[in-house]
């Protein structure tokens, strides 16, 4: 059976650890003041999609998200740890400034922090792809569903799900001085499964034409 399901993905409000400049990957913080309105933003932006269900990251941050927008809705909200952030392991929640050669080396080179307790691509990779297969098994043709996940995630997801260019988007970004985080908090992008095929088809927080010209990139290489 051909079966296609719509997915709005939100990345959860500013945290305290956002502001202090803290590595937040399965540690957590309370929203702060900007990342309830920004929940609340997301909350008015996704307002008319009929969702059929939604789920989320069991961290509180999310949670805490997810429940403002879905706040006054009678939508069915499945917690799961598979929908967590990556797993930076003895750096979470570590200060970025004090750590700022071994973490960077690591954030924007391997990926990798298997050796020091966390994940690495792959093992990100199998667990949000097995996340969202459930989902897509759970779904009906045409369902719309919330996620509530976190920045590291999607961000990997670009090039792990949708098969786009990362280094590319950097790129296209740096071309536009665009200088903002490359998953904004709140409402971030809408994607598709449709049969099993992954197909990304909107990314929040850039100039008009973004996509198209990461997703032209992907053709012609």
């Amino acid at each position: 059976m051909n079966k296609t399901v719509t997915f709005y993905y939100v990345r959860h409000g500013k945290t305290l650890f956002n502001r202090l400049g803290r590595m937040q990957g399965w540690s957590d913080s309370p929203l702060e003041e900007e990342g309830i309105q920004q929940a609340q933003e997301a909350r008015e932006q996704l307002k008319d999609i009929p969702f059929s269900r939604a789920y989320t990251s069991t961290l509180e941050r999310c949670i805490d998200t997810a429940h403002i927008i879905l706040e006054g809705r009678n939508v069915p909200l499945t917690y799961t740890k598979q929908l967590k952030e990556m797993n930076w392991g003895d750096y979470d929640g570590a200060l970025i400034s004090h750590y700022r050669e071994q973490i960077d080396s690591r954030r924007f080179g391997s990926s990798d922090w298997s050796d020091v307790g966390g994940e690495n691509l792959e093992m990100l990779k199998k667990r949000v792809l097995d996340c969202y297969g459930k989902i897509y098994e759970e779904c009906e043709d045409k369902d719309q569903v919330l996620i509530v996940s976190h920045g590291a995630v999607f961000l990997h997801m670009i090039h792990m799900v949708f098969g786009l260019d990362k280094d590319e988007m950097f790129r296209l970004m740096k071309e536009h001085n665009d200088t903002k985080h490359p998953i904004i908090h709140g409402f971030a992008a809408v994607f598709q499964i449709r049969n099993g095929n992954y197909e990304l088809l909107q990314l929040n927080g850039r100039y008009e034409g973004f996509l198209e010209d990461l997703k032209a990139f992907h053709k012609e290489d």
